[in-house]
């Protein structure tokens, strides 16, 4: 399908715009992860598969904040109103991998315009924000920041652990699973409550789709929270929680080239994904269809 890019940089928003070429198409907005900047790639296919898509910079990109701290959820709700402006109208879409998908349900929790949120290899719970002007890895995760404010104000979050075992790695020259670096999901019900997105509110339904072998982060396990509550809300058929077996962290967006291993460059070191390079190229595939179909049953 022939589609038209439009770059956008008004309002505040570094992004762009991508359509199907026939006419305005349902809305998605589409946001990455750890990774920064547009994936503009995702965009054009998305909008080949016949939607509005608007890719969104929300850091590491001109015209934003380089690191993922202290990042106002205005943003959001301010490409939100843009991508009313360009779409077919009704309810709009919101996909985002990793602490994308963190970011698509915490926003989606706070915008009842978003009807379909998919959260690929995400999160339920705030997590720490990452500085990566601080250094290499360990010395980023002792940077007590926040990722996500409201009115200037930060929003609470799950702050890093085990960073001493990650500079033994990181000192030995081995790949770091950063999985490492988060800790297990709080079991004092205050703690958790404290750093819980509040998925209940979500007006639509939820896609989520993880890994069991990331090593990334826990994102399998801090999703389950988004379960629970939507479970505790009685609402548990408003939420599809995926975990595919065997596959490990990268597995956002439309397939490409096949894996051929399961490391990544990080800050001063490697970083292990989890998986294998067969199960991730699998599971990203699987991730994509299942996106495509749940965007499709909900906006189309």
């Amino acid at each position: 399908m022939e589609i038209t890019r439009t770059r956008v940089t008004d309002q505040g928003l570094t992004g762009l715009v991508c359509s199907p070429a026939r006419g305005p198409a349902p809305g998605v907005l589409l946001v990455g992860g750890s990774e920064g900047g547009r994936h503009d790639r995702d965009a054009a296919l998305l909008a080949a598969e016949g939607f509005t898509v608007l890719s969104l910079s929300y850091f590491a990109d001109e015209g934003v904040t380089p690191v993922l701290v202290d990042i106002p959820l205005e943003l959001f709700a301010a490409a939100l109103d843009h991508l009313e402006s360009v779409s077919a109208g009704g309810g709009l879409g919101m996909v985002g991998g990793s602490r994308g998908g963190e970011a698509t349900l915490l926003v989606a929790s706070r915008e009842p315009r978003i009807r379909a949120a998919v959260s690929i290899a995400g999160s339920g719970l705030l997590t720490q924000g990452i500085d990566f002007t601080a250094g290499v890895l360990p010395e980023i995760l002792s940077r007590d920041v926040p990722s996500w404010t409201v009115g200037g104000e930060p929003l609470p979050y799950l702050p890093y652990a085990n960073i001493d075992r990650i500079q033994t790695l990181v000192d030995a020259g081995q790949p770091v699973p950063l999985a490492l670096g988060f800790p297990p999901v709080p079991t004092d019900p205050a703690q958790l409550e404290l750093v819980s997105i509040p998925v209940e509110r979500v007006s639509g339904r939820i896609l989520s789709v993880c890994g069991e072998d990331d090593q990334s982060w826990p994102s399998a396990a801090y999703t389950q929270v988004a379960v629970d509550r939507m479970a505790a809300a009685g609402r548990a058929t408003d939420i599809e929680h995926i975990v595919l077996p065997g596959v490990g962290h990268p597995i956002a967006g439309p397939p490409g080239d096949p894996f051929a291993s399961t490391l990544a460059p990080g800050p001063g070191t490697t970083f292990e994904m989890g998986g294998t390079a067969e199960a991730n190229t699998t599971g990203r595939a699987r991730a994509w269809e299942l996106t495509l179909a749940f965007l499709r049953r909900e906006l189309q």
